[in-house]
């Protein structure tokens, strides 16, 4: 029985001592099958029956959940991707005190079997509970008076914890091949293995400026709208261009600046520029995927609220019971949407800075031990910080203002003519994420400092200890 016990115990034990790193995890999670579940909710609701322009509505808001199983495949494997690559040496070190590769396997079934029930269980519950609330915002948003009455549908429920449960089996398969196939002195030392210089790809840069300039030729010279294949063109090429910049012109330009003397040799200069390249190599597809997701949270949200707004100033839409439905159900949508791009933007700048602290944590701890002040640590974190966290967001405000003429044409189908409005909600827009994703950066900037402090500070701690003892 005590054997029985022990690896449940021992799974319990491992997440609680590794809750930083399991925490937003199982909160991020929670959180999407908690939206996931209410957004089912509203679709199934038989107020929503009663909605001018019913049907379209329903296909709206099923598309959107098709949207979020999706996306959600993306954010678990992820965030599964980080939770292993922090647990590697801690495995590591459980093969090499006596525990098998079973015994391993076993754990991690444990370990998934609770961050499930807490994830899917916990989101459940506040998918509920939060219910009304996405009720008065969906009518607010709607402006109806129709009611929709609290309900707790029993096919939501089964759907979404059946959807999230493949989720979490497929995060539970990935871990266990990997446990399987790698030696544990592999396991152990892979936090150890440092960053190579990254090569500078010029063929690759090509591409990407190519790439770049023909989807924004397809936006502001042609109408992709009126063919889908190129619209589709348009928006593959723009992510290629993308990935392609931030894993070869990136690594240029910082070469650039560690070759320009007066300006690499600064304090709050040298450190973040050496680090963050030698860091792109593998953050290039991170930076990338902030920027495609919050190009596609600033396009969705600037054109959603264009057209509400629109509706609301008199566009044919807005004139017909159906129509101001169907765009009021448009800005819901696109709303939702941007918040769950954010929110995954949000999980990505914080797990990158999480790892990145405690990679950096000796490092810092050296330098302050030969003399380096808070002051000039701080100076150097925001310095390294902007570096990997600003460029992201400005591309991706050229996406959006790269997309204009597309948006345009779309809130022209809505008899939105006025550009002065289009530009208007683009830059409040553009301002408003800003604002959030800079809210974001400076938690996430905050985390990263207080765990490069604490080496420091037990360094200091010592020292002082032994000055003492000498003393004596």
């Amino acid at each position: 029985m005590r054997s029985r016990l022990s690896f449940p115990w021992l799974a319990l034990r491992s997440m609680w001592l590794n809750a930083r790193f399991y925490l937003p995890y199982l909160l991020s999670c929670a959180l999407i099958v908690a939206l996931h579940y209410d957004i089912q909710f509203l679709n199934m609701n038989t107020g929503t029956d009663l909605l001018p322009g019913a049907s379209s509505v329903h296909g709206l808001l099923s598309v959107v959940v098709l949207a979020v199983d999706f996306f959600s495949i993306f954010l678990f494997v992820y965030t599964n991707s980080f939770l292993m690559k922090r647990r590697e040496r801690e495995l590591g070190l459980y093969s090499i005190l006596g525990m098998e590769r079973r015994h391993l396997r076993k754990l991690l079934r444990w370990e998934t079997l609770f961050a499930g029930v807490i994830s899917i269980g916990g989101g459940l519950l506040l998918g509920i509970g939060f219910s009304q609330l996405f009720v008065l915002l969906f009518r607010a948003v709607m402006q109806t008076d129709v009611a929709l009455g609290f309900e707790v549908p029993k096919l939501a429920i089964l759907y979404t914890a059946f959807v999230y449960g493949l989720m979490v089996l497929m995060n539970l398969v990935t871990n266990l091949v990997r446990v399987s196939f790698v030696r544990p002195i592999v396991l152990f030392h892979t936090t150890d293995v440092g960053d190579r210089e990254p090569r500078t790809r010029r063929l690759v840069a090509i591409v990407g400026v190519m790439a770049l300039g023909l989807g924004y030729s397809i936006s502001f010279f042609d109408n992709p709208l009126e063919n889908l294949g190129l619209f589709l063109l348009a928006v593959l090429l723009v992510i290629v261009a993308t990935y392609c910049l931030f894993s070869s012109a990136s690594i240029a330009i910082l070469k650039r600046l560690r070759a320009n003397a007066s300006y690499y040799y600064q304090l709050r200069h040298f450190f973040p520029v050496a680090n963050t390249l030698h860091r792109m190599r593998r953050n290039a597809t991170g930076l990338a995927t902030i920027c495609v997701l919050s190009t596609m949270a600033l396009v969705t949200a600037s054109t959603t609220f264009g057209m509400y707004v629109g509706a609301g100033v008199g566009a044919a839409w807005g004139n017909t019971q159906e129509g101001r439905a169907l765009v009021s159900a448009y800005f819901f949508v696109g709303l939702f949407l941007s918040i769950l791009f954010l929110m995954a933007c949000a999980l990505i700048v914080y797990y990158k800075q999480v790892s990145e602290g405690y990679e950096d944590a000796p490092c810092f701890a050296t330098m302050q031990q030969v003399g380096m002040s808070d002051d000039e640590v701080d100076l150097v974190v925001h310095g390294e910080n902007s570096l990997a966290f600003l460029p992201p967001l400005a591309m991706a405000a050229c996406h959006t203002l790269a997309a204009l003429p597309i948006t345009s044409r779309i809130l022209l189908a809505f008899g939105i003519t006025n550009m002065g409005l289009v530009l208007s909600c683009t830059a409040l827009t553009l301002l408003v994420y800003g604002a959030l994703y800079l809210i974001a950066f400076r938690i996430a900037s905050r985390t990263y400092r207080r765990i490069v402090a604490w080496p420091a500070a037990d360094a200091a701690r010592r020292g002082y200890r032994t000055g003492r003892a000498v003393e004596r």
